[in-house]
């Protein structure tokens, strides 16, 4: 058992009001956890990554932006409020997220600030450098997962409200207007952060408590672990899933290729829309089987798929993975998806990949607990193209023998006697 520094509820700890005015997002670990040495798949150089999508934002905005009078006096003004003690977000929001701050905040690794539209974050910063910002309002849980190199792994779309992008949570009790909150934050022996976070819900359907456990387990891998707790009298099924707005080079130019879903059943969305039919891999051709690229509209669901090696390659020269750490009873399932140019203004810039229960759904038995737990790993490697150069080579080979001739070999006798 691994030594763990926790800060858990204390003078507020009582009060669930305040907490629900944060926002925070999903984890996983739980109370005890051993240390977990994550073998990479390749060196343990920080990956190169990923392209940062305010590149792009920087880009399009005038060559004078941010040195005009107007905005430099509005950026004055923002320091003078918040050296007076006032910010554009209400004091009510800024007292809650001081009072969570002095609760939960654990050294330089795990810090309660405010994120976007002014939102609580819960900020877990590796010694590495890198970090992840988790958010407690509504299905968005993971913000925004950066490289120690400063890479951003996810996609995020500032002008989207209802599905901005990061990494989302699949659950039936979780809406828009969820608010978890937090109930422990530390570090474990290796200095790496965590947080967990909870939903209590009591609907007509069910009754449960979702919490959920994020951590940086090293500096290239971020895991969840979510515990399911059935508090009511009656069972009840539902899914489960983890999807990831996967940012990338660029969907449409770029060569960003899946791998890792041969051998699987699969049910393909953009064909059957209202009834997917059940396809088969293995109906596909061999190299479409092994690895694929994300060429149009894409959602397509992948049941008991391979546990560690499902990935998106981004095009940059590295993969995001997706990776089931709880065996049969895990996370077997994975969602590839992309709406192409029904979202003109986003879909280049990501892939999306999910890992949960989205085909047999999970059943909770009455006053029972269970617990999954799934990584996201960036690994600085593209499998793709060993798969596509050994395609290409078969292919070759394929050809030469089309197109070479039958050798005949005749001795003088069998010739014709003009021929001798």
């Amino acid at each position: 058992m691994t030594a763990r520094v926790r800060v858990g509820p204390t003078a507020i700890s009582g009060h669930a009001s305040p907490r629900a005015f944060h926002r925070r997002a999903t984890s996983w670990h739980h109370g005890r956890r051993t240390s977990v040495s994550t073998t990479a798949a390749s060196s343990q150089d920080p990956p190169k990554f990923v392209r940062d999508s305010r590149d792009e934002a920087r880009a399009s905005q005038p060559l004078d932006a941010g040195r005009r009078p107007e905005e430099i006096n509005a950026f004055i003004g923002a320091i003078k409020g918040e050296i007076g003690g006032t910010s554009s977000s209400s004091s009510e929001t800024s007292a809650v997220t001081l009072a969570l701050a002095k609760e939960f905040n654990v050294g330089e690794r795990v810090r309660v600030t405010e994120g976007r539209s002014g939102a609580t974050k819960v900020q877990l910063m590796h010694p590495s450098g890198s970090y992840a910002d988790v958010y407690l309002k509504g299905s968005l849980t993971v913000g925004s997962w950066v490289m120690a190199n400063g890479g951003e792994v996810l996609f995020y779309d500032e002008g989207n409200s209802e599905k901005p992008g990061g990494i989302s949570m699949q659950f039936p009790g979780i809406t828009s207007k969820s608010e978890f909150r937090i109930i422990e934050t530390g570090t474990v022996d290796d200095d790496t952060p965590f947080v967990t976070i909870e939903l209590a819900g009591d609907n007509a359907d069910a009754t449960f408590k979702l919490s959920v456990e994020i951590s940086l387990a090293s500096h290239n891998a971020l895991k969840m672990k979510t515990t399911v707790h059935n508090t009511g009298s009656s069972k009840f099924e539902y899914p489960l899933g983890h999807n990831a707005h996967v940012a990338v080079s660029d969907a449409h130019h770029g060569d960003v290729y899946f791998i890792g879903f041969e051998d699987c059943v699969y049910l393909d969305k953009k064909l059957h829309s209202t009834k997917p039919r059940v396809r088969f891999t293995k109906d596909l051709d061999a190299m479409s089987e092994r690895c694929f690229k994300l060429t149009g509209p894409t959602d397509k669901t992948y049941l008991c798929t391979n546990d560690h090696n499902t990935g998106v390659e981004v095009g940059t020269g590295c993969t995001v993975y997706a990776q089931n750490l709880s065996g049969e009873t895990g996370c077997v399932d994975r969602v590839v998806f992309n709406p192409w140019e029904e979202s003109p203004k986003a879909y280049r810039w990501y892939a999306g990949l999910g890992i949960g229960n989205f085909g047999k759904l999970r059943v909770a038995e009455p006053d029972s607990k269970s617990s999954t737990e799934v990584q996201f790993k960036v690994v600085d490697a593209t499998p793709s193209v060993g798969i596509r150069e050994d395609f290409e080579l078969l292919e070759k080979i394929n050809t030469r023998n089309m197109l070479s001739r039958r050798k005949i070999d005749l001795s003088d006798a069998e010739l014709p006697s003009d021929l001798q």
